[in-house]
């Protein structure tokens, strides 16, 4: 007569079960680092570019002041100012978006002009990029904003 060997289910469940709390575990994690990553670069940025219809300083234009925060929230509030005078300042309020492969890049939702930019936390300034391109400026140094302390 042959042995019969029963094998318990219940441990390999339970080992089962085990990996599963893991790796939601991990994904926590992840989802925390990720959020810290957002608090990183969230804050108010502002400097001076060209105005809206130049690609460089022009020596007669002073240009534009530009403030962006950017929240936490995934929200940004930009504002804009002509430095010459002739248009009101325009505030413009909305969402921005995440770049699915790289996160250092960012799209203001709903600006028309100048929503593509180039987070860089090391040296804590914001490229603004060429529309749909995504690409530098030929005088890129001429549309950067700074990080405020």
């Amino acid at each position: 007569m042959k042995k019969v060997m029963l094998i318990p289910l219940m441990t390999s469940t339970a080992l089962l079960g085990c990996q599963d709390t893991n790796q939601s575990d991990n994904q926590g994690q992840t989802s925390i680092e990720s959020q810290k990553q957002v608090a990183a670069w969230a804050g108010k940025y502002e400097g001076t570019t060209p105005c809206m219809g130049c690609l460089s300083r022009c020596e007669d234009c002073p240009g534009m002041a530009v403030a962006l925060e950017l929240h936490e929230d995934k929200t940004y509030t930009l504002t804009r100012e002509s430095l010459s005078g002739h248009n009101e300042v325009e505030t413009l309020r909305g969402q921005l978006r995440f770049d699915a492969k790289d996160e250092s890049k960012v799209e203001l939702v709903h600006v028309a002009k100048r929503n593509l930019l180039y987070v860089d936390l090391e040296e804590k300034v914001l490229e603004i990029r060429a529309d749909q391109t995504g690409k530098r400026y030929q005088m890129q140094s001429d549309f950067v904003l700074e990080k405020l302390a």
